[in-house]
């Protein structure tokens, strides 16, 4: 799907340009391998640890899908089945969906005040399921498009619902599998006796990794047919994905306010790198506060400066924790206008959050490889 607006991002001295939106989608064509970066000794361990593509890698596979150019902005990557002769993204389940009714029935966590004293800072209350905090856990899995955006929506669940009406991807999208490899001298050569494990991830047969790039409107590159993807000298072949769009955030309907009371649901769409951690950064001046959060267990990310010179990219490498996809933060603005400006923007070309990388400087490559895509829905 390609989109045409007016942004500030990459025009010289912060000049508009025009700019659209274009998906590719990357189809493994063997196991996906990605070190999560932190170090590994093939010598004294037994098993090295892989993790899911992130943003970084899905944006070194689409700046080599266009030959070393890159767009203003990657956003991705998102888990996408194919259906006839287009793709059907799915999201993970909300972290604050949880199962405390023996695992046949959900309800979604609601905030209240906490208990016990914290150093978390503010005035942030805990999520609780209404009686039964303790007793429950996450739901787990992947959720198609429009079903996020009935959660964004406050649609699902309604109280109690089935856990059975989350129409969660069946078989599971993704599955491990396991190599075995032998530890090498820095001569490239064989050291006998040392073994390691290198889990490896295998798409299904019909899904791939979708990700958004934000391209100028002179922008005439056509992406290579098969680029590499991850490591291990692994490979994906390239598409244009037609008719991609982001679940789509809640809508007015007469007689009732698109996020009534200023209350905005900020769900993380790809893994967030924000600069105080785990906290959702806020916008100024408007009086918003965070309320509460659902943040899963952190993510390592391996990033480092591009460089042609090797030991200044060394240098700058650096392991970090992400907020992982999936997480949710609940914010409360003043009013409902100050919210929906906030998480849609405006008709007069101010642009929201929505759909968009959160958290950083516009030209923070961090923000424009894509960590922190949030879509914003409702809470209660």
């Amino acid at each position: 799907m390609t989109t045409t607006v007016v942004s500030q991002a990459a025009g010289a001295r912060g000049a508009p340009v025009a700019e659209r939106t274009v998906w590719l989608a990357f189809t493994p064509l063997d196991t996906v391998f990605v070190r999560d970066g932190r170090s590994f000794d093939a010598g004294a361990d037994t098993a090295a640890r892989p993790v899911w593509p992130g943003p970084s890698t899905i944006a070194g596979a689409v700046k080599a899908a266009f030959g070393g150019a890159e767009p203003l902005e990657v956003r991705g990557p998102v888990l996408a089945e194919r259906r006839g002769t287009g793709w059907k993204p799915y999201f993970p389940v909300p972290s604050d969906l949880v199962t405390p009714f023996n695992g046949t029935q959900m309800l979604r966590l609601h905030p209240r005040e906490l208990p016990v004293g914290t150093d978390l800072g503010g005035d942030m209350q805990w999520l609780t399921a209404s009686g039964e905090a303790g007793k429950g856990k996450p739901v787990t899995g992947w959720i198609p498009g429009p079903q996020l955006a009935d959660y964004l929506a406050g649609r699902l669940p309604q109280g109690r619902t089935d856990i059975a009406a989350l129409r969660c991807a069946e078989p599971e999208p993704v599955a491990v599998e396991t190599r075995v490899g032998l530890a090498r001298t820095p001569e490239r050569t064989v050291r006998p006796g040392l073994l390691y494990q290198a889990p490896h991830l295998r798409l299904r047969d019909g899904w791939a990794l979708l990700a958004q790039c934000v391209v100028g409107e002179d922008w005439d590159r056509q992406p290579a047919r098969v680029v590499a993807f991850g490591g291990r000298g692994r490979r994906a072949s390239v598409e244009v994905a037609e008719g991609v769009q982001w679940p789509d955030p809640p809508a007015a309907a007469p007689g009732r306010e698109a996020f009534p009371g200023g209350r905005v649901a900020v769900y993380v769409a790809t893994p967030g790198l924000w600069p105080d951690g785990w906290k959702l950064p806020l916008p100024h001046g408007v009086g918003v506060r965070l309320v509460a959060a659902s943040a899963g267990e952190p993510e390592p990310v391996a990033t480092a400066s591009p460089s042609p010179e090797a030991e200044k990219w060394k240098s700058s490498r650096m392991l970090r924790w992400a907020v992982p996809a999936g997480s949710v933060y609940l914010l409360r603005f003043p009013d409902t206008p100050s919210a929906a400006r906030w998480a849609l923007g405006t008709g007069d070309g101010e642009r929201g959050v929505h759909g968009s990388a959160y958290g950083r400087e516009r030209t923070d490559r961090l923000r424009t490889a894509g960590f922190g895509v949030v879509l914003t829905g409702v809470w209660t």
